[in-house]
């Protein structure tokens, strides 16, 4: 049977980068249909993650071609453009943003505040909630380089196909991403454990003091204590640590799950050397408790002799694509590959209105072509992506991580006094 008209495409996951996508194609007439594995959109608010920065050149840039810009500034936080660091003594410290030092515009926004308005400019018709992915196979006997050979198999028993692009933005353990590369996020050896510090917290003047509207970190050998504002006034502690995988995954006494009281006691244990008002937030902080193991992919994976491979008909976005440590660019990068991908395929498809008889085989090529000219530029930043993380996060663990955190903020200084 002949096609009369282009199948949706489909996009598996419903964060940051996928909705970005499911935005631009919907402004742009485009058919396409989201799979998200929550069951609604309403998940529990402690789930949401914490505050971020949203750059000019890539998430801003993607919110701008979204049409989203207003509404982004409703919730922007340019206040909390505020960075301060100090190592576990609380000496040496250093602030950035509130005295005109590297000032930049990177307003925040909370997580969850970002996803609303995603999702809100998406037609609800468009998601398909509760679908969480198994696998993605081909077809047998399927055409080689159809998108539409492709079948999305969930959870649930369904399966879906005859898409005209599956679009993989199911983060770091995408279950799009072994169609293209064997390649498995690795697991640091560092963590986070996250906890609150409300309002009524004994420890909220000082963490207004020490963060005020924006981020502190404080740097120690082998652990790092961030405190961070999110748009309620309330903050979010994250405890970093350098520890064994097994110790943070169920039954390990870091797994915040098995015996809370004993998980606590364990990781004040290991900030026991931080001075006494910065060891306090660890201390102090309330559930309800995130365990938050850290992971990357191998960069060598998107050099030209890596495990990359180019497979039609399918393409990856944001951490299924390239799961990197917490940088500050990881959302950013996820929502310009989002606009690449968009803007890669924008200059290949005629324009709605435009269209003449619909060719599929000349459809394909065109998509074909699109997603090659994304990946080739997208590879090329993944790799760096991923080499920034582990050197800004092997810069922050070590025992002059404050320092050397300084060092690094000062060269955008210098650099803004010589333009």
């Amino acid at each position: 049977m002949s096609q009369s008209k282009p199948a949706p495409i489909a996009i598996v996951g419903g964060g940051p980068c996928g909705l970005t996508f499911a935005r631009l194609l919907e402004l742009a007439g485009i058919d396409y249909v989201v799979f998200e594995r929550d069951d609604s959109a309403d998940p529990k608010s402690h789930h949401q993650g914490g505050t971020l920065d949203i750059h000019p050149g890539t998430g801003q840039a993607a919110l701008e071609a979204a049409g989203l810009k207003g509404e982004f500034e409703k919730f922007a936080r340019h206040e909390a453009d505020v960075f301060t660091v100090q190592d576990f003594r609380g000496d040496h410290r250093f602030r950035t943003g509130d005295e005109g030092v590297m000032e930049g515009d990177r307003p925040e926004i909370d997580r969850g505040q970002l996803r609303k308005l995603l999702l809100d400019s998406v037609p609800q018709h468009r998601m398909r909630w509760g679908k969480v992915l198994k696998a993605v196979e081909k077809k047998d006997g399927g055409e080689a380089g159809a998108a539409a050979s492709w079948i999305l198999r969930f959870a649930d028993g369904s399966e879906e196909s005859g898409f005209r692009l599956v679009v993989g933005a199911d983060g770091a353990w995408s279950k799009v991403r072994p169609v293209i590369t064997p390649a498995k996020p690795t697991y640091s050896g560092k963590s986070y454990i996250e906890g609150r510090i409300t309002p009524t917290n004994p420890q909220y003047a000082a963490a207004q003091e020490l963060a005020g509207p924006g981020t502190s970190a404080t740097c120690g050998a082998g652990r790092v204590l961030v405190v961070q504002q999110l748009s309620d006034k309330s903050y979010r502690m994250y405890a970093g640590i350098e520890d064994e995988e097994s110790l943070v995954r169920p039954g390990g006494i870091l797994d915040f799950v098995s015996d809370i009281s004993k998980s606590r006691a364990a990781l004040i244990e290991r900030f026991v050397d931080f001075a006494p008002h910065i060891r306090a937030f660890v201390e102090d902080a309330e559930g309800p408790w995130r365990v938050w193991p850290l992971y990357y992919l191998d960069a060598k994976t998107f050099s030209s002799d890596g495990t990359w491979t180019h497979v039609p008909g399918v393409t990856l976005l944001g951490d299924a694509a390239h799961v990197a440590l917490p940088n500050g660019e990881g959302v950013n990068l996820a929502m310009f590959d989002a606009l690449r991908l968009f803007q890669c395929l924008s200059a290949e498809l005629p324009k709605t209105g435009e269209e003449k008889t619909f060719d599929a085989q000349a459809d394909a090529a065109a998509i074909e072509r699109a997603t090659v000219a994304y990946e080739t530029e997208m590879r090329t930043k993944a790799e760096e992506h991923i080499v920034d993380g582990i050197q800004m996060n092997d810069m922050m663990y070590k025992a002059d991580g404050a320092q050397r955190m300084t060092a690094f903020f000062q060269q955008f200084t210098e650099g803004a006094d010589q333009q």
